[in-house]
């Protein structure tokens, strides 16, 4: 290692050592000269110490984070475990849309460990590399780094939230769980809100702001973990459940059948249409569960809840009339398919 790189490693670890001697937090300028440093080297120090989880600053004071360092201990992989991880770090990279270089390092040190024994090095350090080229986003990059830190050291922190609609606002949040959403490409801190006093999801992307703070808190034995999200369709919780009936064309039916889609789903042939499929779940809010509706177009109609069907009639109804069709409303009894087929008829003829 050269000289100068082993010099400033001293000096780091230095700083980290003296902050964690005065746990009542110190200025950059009291490091500096506790340590006959410049100023501007110190600084840099603390942030590259802040943004590898051992420090954090709050009111411009600088303290320790009251953890040990993380490692994983030696594992003993099957090519089918090793296979896991692989797959784990392409979905990952899938469904984030921002380079976060904390991921990228955490993949290649990954890729080191699996390249030994398992061919799967190279294919990690091609998704590290895939992340890379994700757009960056510093302020974002910092509220998922001081989000994280706080669920894993367990210290509050406080954000300011911008909401769609309303007027950004304030709280302390206490994490009591983090879970990604393919939908957005995003990821969601769940956790206790001083402002609503409740539980609440946070969306990272709305966070303006994050900052550590010295209050501790403790996850509530009552709080079921990801338990909490299984009446969910993504990440939108809910105090009742609706139950949610589809009926998919026979065109699709192989297809639906392939996956399991909710943890509560149920299937059975359509009695009033030979070859069409029932499928039908408790949902705690359908919210995030339209999208993937609307994915399946004309080979789905929803039966229940009312509510959920008036809101995809109408939206038929519009999309008819962005592209130029005459609608007609289903006859009574009819479906929303009935309705669809005769539009198109008319609009094509028998052709």
């Amino acid at each position: 290692m050269p000289r100068t790189e082993r010099t400033r490693q001293e000096r780091v670890e230095r700083v980290l050592l003296t902050v964690r001697a005065n746990s009542e937090g110190l200025t950059e300028a009291e490091v500096a000269e506790m340590l006959g440093l410049e100023r501007r080297s110190v600084n840099n120090y603390l942030r590259d110490l802040e943004y590898t989880g051992q420090v954090y600053r709050e009111s411009g004071l600088w303290l320790p984070v009251r953890s040990s360092q993380m490692c994983l201990r030696p594992l003993d992989l099957s090519p089918e475990q090793a296979m896991t991880l692989y797959l784990a770090t392409r979905m990952f990279v899938k469904q984030t849309d921002k380079r976060i270089e904390a991921a990228e390092t955490a993949l290649y040190k990954l890729a080191e460990g699996l390249t030994a024994d398992i061919g799967l090095g190279e294919e990690i350090r091609q998704a590290a590399r895939e992340l890379a080229e994700r757009p960056g986003d510093e302020s974002y990059s910092c509220v998922f780094s001081v989000v994280v830190q706080s669920y894993l050291y367990r210290r509050a922190v406080e954000i300011t939230y911008a909401p769609r609609g309303p007027r950004p606002f304030q709280t302390t949040l206490y994490p009591y769980l983090l879970e990604p959403s393919a939908i957005g490409y995003t990821t969601y801190v769940i956790g206790h809100s001083s402002l609503q006093n409740a539980v609440r999801t946070y969306k990272l992307e709305r966070i303006q702001r994050a900052s550590l703070t010295r209050e501790e808190y403790q996850i509530p034995p009552d709080f079921p973990g990801l338990d909490i999200l299984r009446h969910s369709w993504s990440i939108i919780l809910g105090e009742e459940l609706v139950e949610v009936i589809l009926r998919f064309h026979p065109s699709v039916v192989d297809r639906v059948n392939e996956t399991r889609w909710h943890p509560s789903e149920q299937k059975w042939p359509d009695p009033e249409r030979p070859g069409w499929l029932r499928w039908s779940a408790q949902i705690a809010d359908t919210t995030d569960m339209v999208p993937w509706i609307r994915g399946w177009g004309a080979d789905v109609e929803v039966l229940a809840p009312q509510e959920l069907r008036d809101a995809l009639v109408g939206e038929s109804r519009r999309l008819a009339e962005m592209y130029g069709w005459t609608t007609h409303r289903a006859p009574t009894g009819g479906s929303l398919q009935d309705g669809l087929e005769q539009t198109f008829h008319d609009y094509f003829g028998d052709g």
